[in-house]
C-alpha cells in the first residue's frame, strides 16, 4: 500500500466502525448535524438577504434616476452650462428638467405634507419605470391640450392619507411660496395611483412640469435627472461630474441618495454571517470532543501502527482526515441541500410569506443564490473544521508507541 491510501483507509475505518463508547458516536452525529445546520443556515440567510436587497435595489432604480443634478441654487449661466454639458455627454442616455417642492395636499377634511415633482411625462418615463406600479397603468398626459384640468399621480400611502381614489380632486398648496396673506394653490384630478412600497416613494406625487411652473410662477427648474447608458458605472460618472461642476451644483447617484440604508443592509448581511458561524463553532467543539474521546479509545491501535512503521506525522494525518470526514460530510450535505432548495425557490417559488401581499410587498420569499457567497461560506466552514481537527491530530502525533501498548496491558 502506498502511504496515501493507507492513511485514508485507516481514517475511513475509524469513521465507519462502531464505537465501543456510545457517546463518541453521539457526539459525531451531533457534529455532522451541527455543520449541516450551520452551513445550511448561513447559505440560506445570505441568499434571502440577497433577494431582499436586490428587490429593494430594483424598485429604487425603477423610481430613481441614475444621476441627479441639483441646480436650484446655481446661477442662470451655471444652470445652462450644466444642462448643455449633460446633453452632450456620451454616457447619458436621456435627461429631463424637474421641479420638486414640498407641498400641502388636502382633500375634504384630510391633509398631508408631501414632495411633489413637476416632470415632462413622456420624457420622464424614459428615466423612471413607474409603469408596473400604476394601478390603472395611466401616467400624466404629456400634452396639456388633452386634459381639461391639471392632473396628479399619487403614491398609495399618500392617497390613503387623503382618502382619495382615481378621479377625485386634490388641492395642492405651496406653503413655501406664501405671498402676503395667501399661498399659491391648484386643484388637480387624480390621474392614477402607484404602489412601490419602498422608502417614502408612496408618499410622493407627480404633476406636469408646466403645471408646476404655473403654480409657483417659477420658470427655472430645480434639478436635472438623467438616465445613464447600460454600460455606464454610476459611481464613476458621479466622480467625473463632481470634479468639473461648480460648487453651487450638487450631483448624486441613486445609491448615494439612500447610502445609509444600503450600507446598513451590507453590514447586516455580514453580521448575520458571523453570527450564524457560531453554530459551526459549536459543532467544532463537538468535533474536538468526539475526536479526543476516539483517540483515547484507539490509543493502543495507534501505538501498534507506529510500531509497524506509521510515523507521528502519519498518525496526525489519520485523525486530521477523520475530522474532515465527520465535519466535511455535514458541510457538503448542508451546502448541497441549501443550494438545491434555494435554486428551486429562486426560479420556481413555492414558499409563500404568511399574509402574502396584504402584509408584505411580495408574495413569495425573495431568494438570490450567489455562488460567491456559497464559496465564501464553504471556505469559512472548511477553515473552522480544519482548526477543530488540528488539536486531536496533533495529540495523535505525540503518542509514544511503547506507552500506548502498555496502557492495553
Amino acid at each position: 500500500m502506498s502511504k496515501k491510501p493507507y492513511i485514508n483507509y485507516i481514517a475511513k475505518r475509524y469513521f465507519s466502525s462502531r464505537k465501543k463508547v456510545r457517546m463518541i458516536s453521539a457526539t459525531s452525529v451531533i457534529t455532522i448535524l451541527g455543520t449541516f445546520l450551520g452551513t445550511f443556515a448561513i447559505i440560506t440567510a445570505m441568499s434571502v438577504m440577497n433577494g431582499f436587497r436586490d428587490m429593494i435595489f430594483q424598485r429604487t432604480q425603477d423610481m430613481a434616476p441614475g444621476l441627479t443634478f441639483y441646480v436650484k441654487h446655481a446661477s442662470g449661466d451655471e444652470r445652462d452650462m450644466v444642462y448643455r454639458e449633460v446633453g452632450e455627454s456620451e454616457g447619458i442616455e436621456t435627461y429631463s428638467p424637474v421641479i420638486e417642492r414640498k407641498m400641502l395636499l388636502h382633500a375634504g377634511d384630510y391633509q398631508q405634507l408631501a414632495f411633489v415633482k413637476g416632470v415632462s411625462p413622456d420624457k420622464y418615463l424614459e428615466i423612471m419605470n413607474i409603469g408596473p406600479y400604476l394601478q390603472q397603468k395611466q401616467f400624466l398626459h404629456d400634452d396639456l391640450k388633452d386634459t381639461e384640468y391639471p392632473e396628479i399621480v399619487l403614491g398609495l400611502s399618500l392617497a390613503n392619507k387623503l382618502g382619495v381614489t382615481q378621479g377625485d380632486t386634490v388641492t395642492m398648496v405651496s406653503l413655501l411660496d406664501i405671498r402676503r396673506y395667501n399661498a399659491p394653490s391648484m386643484q388637480c384630478i387624480v390621474r392614477d395611483i402607484f404602489n412601490v412600497t419602498v422608502f417614502d416613494y408612496d408618499y410622493r406625487a407627480y404633476i406636469h412640469l408646466l403645471d408646476m411652473q404655473y403654480l409657483l410662477d417659477e420658470p427655472d427648474y430645480h434639478q436635472v435627472e438623467v438616465e445613464l447608458k447600460e454600460d455606464a458605472d454610476p459611481a464613476n460618472a458621479s466622480r467625473f461630474w463632481k470634479a468639473r461642476l461648480p460648487e453651487s451644483v450638487r450631483v448624486s447617484t441613486w445609491w448615494e441618495e439612500h447610502l445609509e440604508l444600503f450600507s446598513a443592509m451590507e453590514v447586516e448581511k455580514y453580521a448575520t454571517f458571523l453570527a450564524l458561524n457560531l453554530i459551526v463553532i459549536l459543532a467544532g467543539f463537538n468535533l474536538i470532543s468526539s475526536m479526543v474521546m476516539l483517540l483515547l479509545e484507539k490509543k493502543w491501535e495507534i501505538g501498534i501502527l507506529q510500531s509497524m512503521g506509521c510515523g507521528p506525522k502519519d498518525a496526525s494525518r489519520i485523525y486530521f482526515r477523520l475530522g474532515w470526514y465527520t465535519g466535511g460530510l455535514g458541510m457538503a450535505a448542508g451546502a448541497v441541500f441549501a443550494v438545491a432548495l434555494l435554486l428551486v425557490q429562486q426560479y420556481f417559488p413555492f414558499f409563500v410569506m404568511p399574509g402574502g401581499n396584504d402584509v408584505y410587498i411580495f408574495r413569495y420569499v425573495p431568494v438570490v443564490v450567489k455562488f460567491r457567497d456559497v464559496g465564501f461560506t464553504l471556505l469559512t466552514v472548511s477553515a473552522l473544521i480544519s482548526i477543530s481537527s488540528l488539536l486531536p491530530a496533533r495529540r495523535a502525533g505525540r503518542i509514544k508507541p511503547l506507552d500506548a501498548i502498555k496502557t492495553k496491558q
